[in-house]
């Protein structure tokens, strides 16, 4: 492996791990925490995925911990009935500390998600305390979220009418212009 500190004491971020559970539960995931030694572990099952989610305090910790937790995970695959999930059985490590960008830390974290025998891996480091930061660590395993503001929604078509109207621009010469755009009439055509 990597010449990291494996005599870490261990322990866990309750406020990533408290993240990812109200991220995950709000998805449909059946969530549920596990002891695994000096760990705790958010395990989450939906239709299409079994996910051990670990965050620890240090990245050292989460190099130490990734061994834990991956067995912790494979003993859950070895005892249930998840069928074909077993191939999309995932292990997210995560931490608040930034990486230091030692040769040493980077090779470990460059391992740990490479590493896809029995099960993959994605370990972040550097994930703030905040939906946003988990949820984006989370991302493959969350739909992405919906925006609802009208001007990224909207008809790009629509809204540049509207903003050249806005600016004085008689709106049915823009409304051609943004015709002859579509149908790729050349726009002199329209003046």
């Amino acid at each position: 492996m990597t010449d990291i500190d494996n005599d870490v004491e261990l322990g866990s971020d309750p406020e990533l791990l408290a993240y990812a559970t109200s991220i995950l539960t709000e998805e449909g995931y059946a969530v549920e925490g596990v002891q695994s030694g000096p760990l705790t572990l958010v395990l989450a099952e939906n239709a299409y995925f079994l996910v051990a989610i670990v965050a620890t305090p240090t990245i050292g910790q989460l190099m130490t911990a990734e061994s834990f937790a991956e067995a912790a995970l494979a003993d859950r695959l070895s005892n249930a009935e998840i069928g074909a999930k077993k191939w999309d059985a995932y292990l997210v490590l995560l931490t608040q500390e930034l990486s230091p960008e030692t040769e040493a830390i980077t090779r470990g974290l460059f391992e740990i998600n490479y590493d896809t025998s029995r099960l993959r891996r994605l370990a972040h480091a550097g994930v703030d305390p905040s939906l946003d930061s988990v949820r984006a660590a989370l991302a493959p395993f969350v739909p992405p979220i919906e925006l609802d503001d009208p001007a990224i929604t909207d008809n790009p078509f629509q809204t540049l009418i509207n903003a050249l109207a806005s600016n004085g621009v008689d709106r049915a010469m823009a409304q051609r212009a943004v015709d002859a755009f579509e149908q790729g009439v050349p726009l002199a055509n329209v003046l």
